[in-house]
């Protein structure tokens, strides 16, 4: 094949997916190179491989809900193996699929590791020993991020990777960490039946969300049985590894004995090893870029997890339209706070644009409407069991404009996205609340809370 391209992607995650598809779309000559599985992280270890376990969790928590609908069910003979290979296949669909779009599109696809010659060429050693040489005008550096934590010692002590390969529940799962992954596992773990103890060092869960939004998921993680403890700083040399289990120390003597302890305090970049710093750029950590995800050399580009900005599949497709945009010549400047972003826990939580404290903070008088909803959507079990969902709107007192949208429930992704098209069509609440919508929809949970505004 032709080794010379107008746009390079290194890594198919999240931002790299987006990049290679948008390039190829734009009509731009573009390869693909990956090292591991193809979808990276995403499909197989992050997003889309936790939300699938999630659903298996959900359906097993639903079948033992069924008395409510009038339905009786026997002890479910499913196990964790049967829901790993669920998830195993839901990533295995969606590569093909992304095999099928690259192949629509014309993209070449390298499989291999990739590392600079200089800012135009990359060598890629294939899996086999192979070795490729390819030159591009443009080249976007998407290779993700990992977690933080990685000591293959202690195999009871273990990151959210390591986790996603264990195929037997532990009896109790402890968790160091409250952020967003350690919150998705607390809530899909407790589902499937678990003890599950969380462990944050911060004084609320969710630590880098909005305060009512950490409250929320730490009440409902309370009322399912998940024991959380804030302001515990747990110290990772203390943890005592037995041959049956795990012990955890905490302050004052006290300690939790566990099965298996997930270690969820961070990521960091996949920055090092690809010859950046050759090329002058500094690849220690999480690799800075401009507005426009430019590197240091403007032929470079670095998109989603790698830069650091928001570790958050969202933020890497919006960074991808920016860097395409850029390398066709329009200038694109990328601001995380207007997009939206979202956490899949029990209950999900979704968020856009400024808080309360930042818009007053920025000089806006704002007007506040939040509301608690038993919402009925078109899902119909809700008809007889309405899903909770608590919904908080900042509008410019002025303009009227949206400036925020935080919800937590079900259809918080769904009902956050109508809050982002509300603030980037650029319509004032009142144009927006007159549209007619489809009902019974989680749209509606939206829209009556903006008619609280009046």
């Amino acid at each position: 094949m032709d080794s010379n391209y107008q746009v390079a992607v290194i890594g198919s995650g999240s931002g790299g997916r987006e990049a290679t598809l948008l390039a190829a779309r734009k009509g731009l000559r573009t390869a693909l190179i990956e090292a591991d599985k193809i979808g990276g992280t995403c499909f197989h270890r992050g997003s889309y491989a936790v939300r699938a376990l999630q659903a298996c969790a959900r359906q097993f928590r639903d079948s033992w809900r069924s008395g409510r609908f009038g339905n009786e069910t026997e002890l479910l003979k499913a196990t964790l193996y049967d829901w790993m290979t669920a998830q195993s296949k839901v990533s295995s669909r969606l590569v093909d699929n992304f095999k099928v779009e690259l192949k629509q599109l014309n993209v070449d696809l390298y499989q291999g590791y990739g590392e600079f010659v200089d800012d135009r060429t990359v060598q890629v050693y294939g899996l086999r020993g192979s070795k490729t040489t390819l030159t591009a005008d443009k080249i976007i550096v998407a290779t993700g991020s990992r977690p933080a934590f990685h000591e293959s010692s202690r195999p009871r002590v273990i990151n959210s990777d390591e986790l996603l390969r264990v195929t037997t529940l532990p009896g109790h799962l402890a968790i160091i960490g409250a952020g967003y992954i350690g919150c998705e596992f607390a809530s899909i773990y407790r589902t499937l039946g678990c003890e599950v103890t969380l462990f944050e060092k911060e004084n609320r869960i969710l630590p880098r969300w909005e305060m009512e939004a950490g409250d929320r998921v730490n009440e409902m993680l309370k009322i399912r049985g998940v024991k959380v403890c804030l302001s515990e700083d747990i110290s990772l040399d203390r943890i005592e590894e037995g041959e049956t289990g795990v012990h955890v120390p905490e302050r004052g003597g006290r300690g939790v004995d566990a099965g298996a302890v997930l270690v969820a305090t961070g990521r960091k970049p996949n920055s090092e090893g690809f010859g950046l710093k050759a090329l002058g750029i500094e690849d220690s950590s999480f690799l800075k870029v401009d507005q426009s995800m430019r590197l240091a050399n403007p032929r470079l580009y670095a998109v989603g997890d790698v830069n650091g900005i928001s570790l958050l599949d969202s933020t890497a497709f919006s960074q991808a339209s920016a860097a395409v945009d850029s390398i066709l010549g329009h200038e694109s400047r990328f601001d995380s706070r207007w997009i939206p972003r979202s956490v899949h826990t029990v209950p999900p939580v979704a968020t856009v644009g400024w808080t309360q404290q930042e818009a007053a903070a920025e000089g806006f008088e704002c007007l506040v409407a939040s509301d608690d909803i038993r919402l009925v959507s078109d899902d119909e079990r809700s008809v007889i069991d309405p899903e909770p969902t608590f919904l908080k709107i900042i509008v410019d007192a002025d303009t009227r404009h949206l400036l925020g949208c935080l919800v937590v429930g079900d259809h918080a992704p769904v009902i956050v996205n109508i809050a982002t098209i509300a603030m980037r069509s650029g319509l004032s609440v009142d144009k927006f609340k007159q549209i007619p919508l489809s009902q019974p929809a989680a749209s509606e949970a939206f829209m009556s809370t903006l008619r609280k505004l009046g």
